[in-house]
């Protein structure tokens, strides 16, 4: 009987490929429309909640999902708490102020690529990727002279590093600290069809940019971040559409891997873990995983994956996400997510390397459902 572990215990012990007390629950993180469901629900946090977080320097940075997060926590940890533990959730570290390109006459951020800010008409705020601005030759030669600009902060690492800490120190909740990954960086700024092109007309200007990108930004930002010290470093990198990959795998293998293997090896070389988020489906590379020694690949949206195979084929990946939270989590009721939850850990989670929670951000689910889907998790979890 192994005794009862606290969160960061919980999340090593199956990264490391090893059975936990119990299995633990993830949460990627939320968009301001879920902030608004679940503020108008019976789950909302309370004055005194808030009050309790404040005290206890819980970040309240847009969109404030650190503080819902939080409030699943046990009462002996939050008084008002929902007793329907998360365990693990992330933070991506910002890469600092937009800057001016004057062969474009606009504003892009690190990645060269434009992101907006849009007030719904009910009021409810939504800031998402808008689209690629570097899709000429002399716009990305502009954006290499401005390496300068774009070098990432360290006071904003170490600010993001005391919100995890504390996360850590007050609610036991591991924060998966990390930053985007080499193919989201290169196809915000120059577009997909732009990768296509230059990968069969122009492959080494496409290998300077991916290379400028990992010198100027990616490479100096891990650094800061593993200064920090973190448990568990986690990387957004999208790889793939519902049925295959973005890229042939042959230029994934080409010009993505041999970077991912630098992010894996800076976390491992600082002691910590390291986990994957990628949407779609991507069991082409699954092997490459393995080879580059990924800890936990996470999302796995059930319908376009083979999770089961996955389990069995790759048991060295912990498995992260997994609950579908496009239709199942949004439409069904919290009778059937508490079914399928316990349904999942059955068949992915008998022998450790699972650590279930919806596949990808919050944003329109009833909170009901994401109370019954982290509930469940502590209801059928245990070894």
């Amino acid at each position: 009987m192994v005794d009862k572990m606290s969160a960061l215990e919980r999340i090593l012990t199956v990264l490391d490929g090893k059975i936990p007390d119990r299995v633990p629950g993830f949460c990627l993180g939320g968009d301001f429309d879920f902030i608004e469901k679940f503020m108008n629900s019976p789950y909302a946090l309370t004055d005194e909640d808030i009050s309790q977080l404040d005290k206890d320097k819980v970040s309240y940075g847009p969109p404030f999902m650190h503080a819902i997060i939080a409030k699943f926590s046990p009462p002996e940890i939050l008084p008002g708490g929902l007793d329907a533990k998360i365990d693990l959730c992330w933070l991506t570290t910002g890469m600092g102020l937009p800057i001016k390109l004057e062969t474009l006459n606009d504003y892009v951020i690190h990645n060269g690529g434009y992101f907006k800010v849009v007030v719904r008409d009910e009021g409810i705020p939504h800031w998402w990727y808008a689209g690629p601005a570097l899709l000429k030759k002399e716009n990305i030669e502009e954006y290499w002279s401005r390496a300068n600009d774009l070098r990432p902060s360290q006071d904003e690492v170490r600010n993001f590093a005391r919100g995890r800490k504390n996360m850590l120190k007050k609610y036991d909740i591991v924060v998966s600290q990390g930053q985007p990954g080499p193919f989201e960086n290169c196809i915000f700024g120059i577009g997909h069809a732009n990768f296509a092109r230059l990968a069969r007309k122009d492959p080494s200007f496409l290998q300077q940019h991916i290379e400028f990108q990992w010198e100027t930004m990616e490479e100096p930002m891990m650094k800061m971040i593993m200064k920090t010290n973190p448990e568990v470093v986690m990387c957004g990198d999208d790889y793939g559409f519902n049925d295959g990959l973005q890229l042939p795998p042959k230029d994934w293998r080409k010009f993505i891997k041999p970077i991912l293997a630098e992010y894996v090896k800076y976390a491992h070389d600082g002691g910590a873990k390291f986990i994957v988020h990628s949407c779609g489906a991507i069991g082409e590379i699954f092997p490459d995983f393995v080879e580059i020694g990924i800890d936990g690949v996470e999302s796995l949206k059930p319908k376009n994956n083979d999770l089961k195979m996955y389990r069995e084929k790759y048991p060295e990946i912990t498995l992260v996400g997994t609950i579908d939270d496009s239709e199942m989590l949004k439409y069904e009721s919290p009778e059937f997510v508490r079914n399928s939850v316990k349904q999942s850990i059955e068949t992915l989670g008998k022998k450790g390397g699972f650590i279930p929670g919806p596949t990808n951000f919050l944003l329109d689910q009833p909170a009901e459902n994401i109370v019954a889907c982290y509930k469940a998790i502590q209801e059928f979890g245990n070894y």
